[in-house]
């Protein structure tokens, strides 16, 4: 079948190809999905009556956090999601699932490249323990430019195959960077023939921005979606340090109904750690785990990991009474601290529906429920606001490209980062370390280059050259520096 001839195909065609696509119910370890699925709400729990009253959060020490407080109407989807939504990138096992959906969260956030699979076989294994009607669970694809709808329909049925479901609420077209991706044919079609056979409910898109140039903006990319009025969701980045580009595209969505989702909401760390050889952090020990896999000794990597942090510590230097001043006047102490308040920031966004954050384990699920409905202070904004302007110029916004034009390989510095971040705060190490050796060649992509074409490109003062080098050292541990 010609690929023009497959993005026709009609109902008929689409249930006589069924065994070749794997939607049948056979296929699907038969599982018939529901002619007219009941509409999704939030679980029944034991809520507070809703009050918009500033309230304290729930101490640290508290033995039970509150479930979640707060849900929002998911656009013209109609579903009530909670303000907390499940980042299923990476799940310690399948009762964190559970765990998560027993205090209130309800909509799950996963694809098909977590883990290579592993995340949609972890949710599978809790499903028979969860109340599907009430959840909402959304899978994303990185769709190829020329790809067939045979192709993408096939792919998805192994994504419900996977979470053993009948039919997910949401199918993403994934971290899209080129605005023409917005109408992809083979897409479309297949997502109006997954609908007509009760496989799907919605389409959804994702961006970051640009990999590399030539690459549309994530705020251009998703402008296109909200004007092409076939995607029913959307999921975005949006935090303090890059408000504008998001807040436009949130905008955009209020006026045609569109669920909107944030990720990337706590985009700046307070201070580097230090390191005790005799007791390194759980992060420290997988640094050299991972080194001592090439080749170092234990010595070795522990000399590895402080020649690194000794070399972050001098690109900080400059801007360490920033850091300082922000500490003494705001009483802002911890990564954790810093974190919290950036997504009470992001969830304060009225036309915002619900923050999507990474819930690997039950500790993190227990650390940001008592976000849930939380107000933010005018002193925390304030905190945030002085942050922005001082300290938070040592951080890169993911999905800008203001400096990427400056760059004779055309890199992207913002996705570069956005994989530093994958690799330290979220512990996707070998994820975060494909997608960079993809990226680069796996070489180092400013080998020969003196810094100039870069040098005072960022408008927001960093020096992308340092960046680059330090995160090629860490994405590639190279040990031989």
């Amino acid at each position: 079948m010609s690929r023009a001839d497959d993005e026709k195909i009609g109902r008929r065609g689409f249930i006589s190809a069924g065994a070749g696509v794997a939607l049948t119910t056979a296929a699907l370890g038969g599982c018939a999905a529901p002619k007219k699925p009941a509409q999704a709400g939030p679980p029944k729990l034991d809520l507070p009556a809703a009050d918009d009253r500033q309230r304290e959060l729930p101490r640290a020490t508290d033995d039970k956090p509150p479930p979640i407080r707060k849900y929002n109407r998911l656009g013209r989807t109609g579903f009530k999601v909670s303000d907390i939504s499940m980042g299923a990138g990476r799940i310690a096992e399948p009762d964190v699932v559970r765990f998560a959906f027993d205090h209130g969260i309800n909509l799950i956030d996963t694809a098909e490249t977590y883990g290579n699979g592993d995340s949609e076989r972890t949710i599978g294994q809790a499903m028979e323990h969860l109340r599907r009607d009430r959840l909402f669970i959304v899978t994303k694809l990185v769709v190829k430019k020329d790809e067939s709808t045979t192709s993408i329909i096939g792919r998805y049925s192994k994504c419900l195959e996977r979470m053993k479901i009948s039919y997910a609420d949401a199918l993403y077209m994934h971290s899209v960077t080129d605005v023409a991706m917005v109408k992809h044919a083979g897409f479309h079609n297949a997502v109006s023939l997954l609908k007509r056979g009760g496989k799907l409910r919605h389409a959804g898109i994702s961006s970051h921005g640009p990999r590399s140039e030539p690459g549309d903006s994530m705020k251009d990319v998703l402008l296109a979606a909200v004007a092409d009025g076939r995607f029913d969701l959307m999921l975005l980045v949006y935090n303090y340090l890059n408000a504008a580009d998001g807040g436009a595209v949130i905008s955009a969505c209020k006026e045609k109904d569109i669920g909107v989702t944030l990720m990337k909401v706590a985009p700046a760390t307070l201070k580097l750690p230090t390191l005790d050889p005799k007791a390194p952090t759980e992060e420290q020990q997988m640094f050299i785990k991972l080194l001592t896999s090439r080749g170092k000794s234990r010595d070795e990597a522990v000399a590895w990991i402080q020649k690194y942090y000794a070399r972050k510590r001098a690109e900080q230097t400059k801007r360490q009474g920033d850091v300082d001043r922000f500490v003494s006047t705001h009483g802002i102490k911890t990564e954790q601290d810093l974190e919290h308040k950036s997504m009470l920031w992001s969830l304060q966004n009225p036309d915002a529906h619900t923050v999507c954050v990474s819930l690997p384990d039950f500790d993190k699920i227990n650390a940001y429920l008592p976000l849930s409905g939380a107000k933010l202070t005018a002193a925390d904004a304030q905190a945030l606001r002085d942050h922005a302007a001082g300290a938070g110029a040592a951080h890169c916004r993911v999905g800008c490209r203001e400096c990427v034009g400056a760059c004779p390989r055309q890199l992207s510095p913002s996705t570069v980062m956005r994989y530093v971040t994958y690799f330290q705060r979220q512990r996707q190490e070998k994820l975060a370390m494909q997608k960079y050796a993809m990226l680069s060649g796996g070489e180092d992509p400013c080998a020969g280059c003196d810094g100039r074409p870069c040098a005072g490109a960022c408008p927001h003062g960093i020096d992308v050259r340092l960046q680059l080098a330090m995160a090629h050292r860490l994405l590639s541990l190279d040990v031989s520096t």
